[in-house]
C-alpha cells in the first residue's frame, strides 16, 4: 500500500530517499481536504490564474487541464493540477453559494436541502430528547406556525390531529408541572370535549359539542351530571347549592346596559335591560309594530274560563305552588302556550308544555277594569237611591 485508504495521501516507504517530498505531498493533500473549501460547484472550465491551495468540483463536461476528469475535485498544487475522486459523506464549504455541501449520491448536495428531504425518521427532537412516547419533542419558549402567502388562500393555515379509529384520542393535553390540567379534543367517541381537572388525576368535562346537533353542553363544572343532555344548542346544568351560574355586569354603578338582546332575523324582539332602579325584562311592544288594534272586549268571560290551582310537581311532592294548567290556559289567552297538548318525543318521553304568565296581564288587566267601571256605576247608582230617600226637613214641633 503507497496511500491512505479514506483520503489517499501518500505513504512514506521504508528507506525512502528524499522523504521530505512524499511528507509534504501528504501535508499539501490534507490542508485541501481538512476543513475543505471549494471554490465552485459543476465547474467545468479551469480557471486562468487559479490560486495556490485552490478546490473547485468538476461538472460532468470539463474542458482543457480538466478533460477526462468529470465528478473529481481539481485541487491547485505546485503549480499544477491534481485530482481528487471524492468519496460519500465528504463534507466542503461552497465558496460559491456559502452554504456547507455534501457529497451524497454521486453529487455535491447543499447541507440544508438534505435536511429539509428528511423523512420517515423514527424519532425527532429540538431542544431535548425524544423518547418512544414522544417521537417529536420540542423544548423553547414559543412556537410559530405560519402560512406560506400573505393574502388570499395562500393566507390558510391548518393544523390536522387525526386518530386512527373511533375509540381513540386526538386531543391537545395541557399540563403544569408535567400534570395534566386541561384537555380538548376527540377522546372516545366523536364529541369535542374541554376537560379540565385539579390534580392530574380527575377529570370532569366542562365543554361538550354534540356534532349531530350542533349543540353544546355546558355542564360538568356545575351540575355534576354525568351525561349531556342536548335538548337545546347551548345548555347549562346548574345546583342551587352552587354560585351564581352567569354573572351578567353592566360596568359602573348608575349605569344602563343591555344585558341580552332577542332577535328574530335582524329584528329585535326582545330584551333584558339592568339599570339603576333595577332589571328589565322587555318584550317588544312599540306601537308602531302593531295593527288592527282593538279593545278586549270579553275579558270577564275569558278570565272565567281560567281555572286558579294549587298543585305539586311530579319531581317536588312535598311543595306546593299555586298556578294554572297549560291545557286549560290555551284556551282562554292561547298566545300565553307553546307546545301541544300530550306531546311526546322520539323516545316516548312527554313534550311539555309552557305557560307565559306574563301574557295573562293584559287579559287580568282588562277584566280590572271591566270590574272599575261596574262598580263605578253601581256607586253611580246607589248615589241616586240614597238622594231619592232622603226626606225633607220640616218646621220644628210646636210645644
Amino acid at each position: 500500500m503507497t496511500d491512505t485508504a479514506r483520503l489517499g495521501l501518500p505513504l512514506l516507504a521504508a528507506g525512502q530517499a528524499q522523504k521530505h517530498v512524499t511528507h509534504n505531498e501528504a501535508l499539501a493533500l490534507i490542508d485541501a481536504l481538512v476543513q475543505m473549501r471549494l471554490e465552485g460547484l459543476d465547474r467545468n472550465d479551469p480557471p486562468g490564474t487559479p490560486a495556490e491551495g485552490a478546490a473547485y468540483a468538476v461538472g460532468s463536461a470539463p474542458t482543457g487541464a480538466w478533460a477526462g476528469r468529470a465528478g473529481t475535485v481539481a485541487l491547485r498544487s505546485g503549480g499544477a493540477w491534481r485530482f481528487l475522486a471524492p468519496a460519500e459523506g465528504w463534507t466542503a464549504w461552497d465558496g460559491g453559494t456559502g452554504r456547507v455541501v455534501i457529497r451524497a449520491g454521486g453529487e455535491w448536495k447543499s447541507a440544508d436541502a438534505l435536511i429539509r428531504a428528511l423523512s420517515d425518521l423514527d424519532t425527532l427532537s429540538l431542544g431535548t430528547g425524544p423518547d418512544p412516547n414522544n417521537r417529536l419533542s420540542v423544548k423553547a419558549r414559543s412556537a410559530l406556525f405560519s402560512a406560506p402567502g400573505n393574502e388570499g388562500a395562500d393566507a390558510s393555515l391548518r393544523v390536522v390531529f387525526n386518530r386512527g379509529a373511533a375509540g381513540g384520542s386526538a386531543t391537545h393535553l395541557f399540563q403544569s408541572n408535567w400534570s395534566g390540567r386541561a384537555e380538548t379534543g376527540l377522546a372516545g367517541d366523536d364529541r369535542w370535549r374541554l376537560k379540565v381537572s385539579a390534580d392530574g388525576a380527575t377529570w370532569r368535562e366542562a365543554i361538550t359539542a354534540d356534532p349531530a346537533k350542533g349543540s353544546v353542553r355546558i355542564d360538568a363544572l356545575t351540575s355534576g351530571r354525568d351525561g349531556p343532555g342536548f335538548g337545546g344548542r347551548i345548555e347549562i346544568g346548574y345546583g342551587d347549592a352552587r354560585p351564581a351560574l352567569v354573572c351578567l355586569d353592566a360596568g359602573a354603578v348608575g349605569s344602563t346596559g343591555n344585558a341580552a338582546v332577542f332577535r328574530r332575523g335582524t329584528a329585535v324582539v326582545g330584551s333584558i335591560t339592568t339599570t339603576p332602579a333595577g332589571t328589565v325584562y322587555g318584550s317588544v311592544s312599540d306601537a308602531r309594530l302593531k295593527r288592527d288594534v282593538t279593545p278586549i272586549a270579553d275579558a270577564l268571560e275569558r278570565l272565567a274560563v281560567l281555572k286558579p290551582c294549587r298543585f305539586a310537581f311530579s319531581t317536588d311532592a312535598e311543595r306546593r305552588f299555586d298556578g294554572f294548567l297549560a291545557h286549560e290556559a290555551a284556551r282562554a289567552v292561547p298566545e300565553a302556550v307553546t307546545g301541544t297538548p300530550d306531546a311526546v318525543d322520539g323516545d316516548g318521553m312527554p313534550v311539555p308544555m309552557t305557560l307565559d304568565l306574563a301574557r295573562l296581564v293584559p287579559l287580568l288587566t282588562a277584566c280590572v277594569q271591566e270590574l272599575a267601571a261596574r262598580v263605578e256605576a253601581l256607586e253611580r247608582k246607589r248615589d241616586r237611591w240614597a238622594e231619592c230617600a232622603r226626606v225633607p226637613e220640616g218646621p220644628p214641633e210646636s210645644a
